[in-house]
């Protein structure tokens, strides 16, 4: 099921899959897709992985705020997301614009990363 919560100024639409004692991948999108392009993947990352999948600023069911939206605000949004769902450390995964989301989080918050 999709939530949604308040991170870094907007509402993010996020959901988790497998176990809650697993160790958590986030996965993020790539530029105008959302969260079930990850649809094909999540029975083999179930199986190690609690999945934490959400809709970027602007995509899906998160938050359309005026623009222009930036690369940094859009890692600032992952790392906000993070926080606000108390998560410690996460593994990620990111596609085209989920990739620099990814890269923003290794360069600003490599701690927040495994």
């Amino acid at each position: 099921m999709t939530e949604k919560i308040a991170a870094n100024g907007v509402e993010l639409a996020y959901r988790f899959d497998g176990r809650e004692d697993a160790p958590v991948v986030m996965l993020s999108n790539s530029l105008m897709s959302n969260h079930t392009m990850w649809d094909p993947q999540m029975a083999a990352l179930t199986e190690s992985y609690r999945v934490l999948r959400y809709d970027t600023r602007g995509h899906g069911a998160s938050g359309v705020p005026e623009g222009p939206y930036t690369m940094s605000m859009l890692g600032e949004d992952a790392a906000a997301l993070i926080t606000a769902l108390d998560l410690e450390r996460v593994h990620f995964v990111g596609l085209s614009m989920g990739g620099t989301n990814g890269q923003y989080l290794g360069e600003n918050y490599p701690g927040r990363l495994i």
